[in-house]
């Protein structure tokens, strides 16, 4: 008699201004429910919930950049991830769209949290800048950091990355001792 594989989860979440973000998560989500094997399960809630984050084995957590911060409502995910269990932390960011590639390294603070051990990786992803959605102070902002309208979200590069995650995920075992994901130092390079 076969055995079945115990369900995991992976949660896919991000927090969205103008929903441009919230459409990279939603591939990742897909890409991923795709790619991993039997005994996994994706899930992509809203961030107003934190509660969805409870019964992860591994969180995908991102959020578009806004005034040179993540969101505060992925910020908020982020300090809740922080005081639970042990498992597989990735992170994305979308934006800033800038001219100068020093003005975009700059904003992006999320890498520290990799540097510390907190997270396994975290990828910088163009955003989508459409100037008609934006208030008349985020336009300024816009133009103060010279960034350039359009959409700029490369959907290979985020297939791609989906796909990476999901081999790192697919050769993890299953815990054995009820504790959440893995270490880092087990991930794939």
């Amino acid at each position: 008699m076969d055995t079945v594989a115990p369900c995991r989860t992976l949660v896919v979440a991000a927090a969205s201004r103008h929903g441009g973000t919230c459409e990279i998560a939603d591939r990742l989500a897909w890409t991923l429910g795709n790619d991993l094997p039997l005994g996994w399960r994706v899930i992509r809630p809203e961030l107003s919930d934190l509660r969805a984050l409870d019964d992860a084995d591994a969180v995908v957590l991102g959020s578009a950049i806004y005034y040179g911060h993540w969101m505060r409502a992925a910020a908020h995910a982020l300090a809740y991830l922080k005081d639970a269990p042990l498992f597989d932390l990735w992170l994305f960011s979308t934006g800033p769209v800038s001219e100068v590639e020093t003005e975009n390294a700059q904003i992006i603070s999320a890498d520290s949290m990799v540097q510390a051990g907190q997270a396994i990786e975290h990828k910088v992803f163009g955003g989508r800048l459409d100037t008609s959605r934006l208030s008349w102070v985020e336009r300024a902002v816009v133009k103060a950091v010279h960034a350039i309208p359009g959409d700029h979200r490369d959907w290979d590069e985020v297939d791609a990355w989906a796909h990476h995650i999901a081999k790192q995920l697919s050769v993890v075992p299953a815990p054995s001792d009820g504790t959440k994901g893995t270490s880092n130092e087990d991930a794939l390079p």
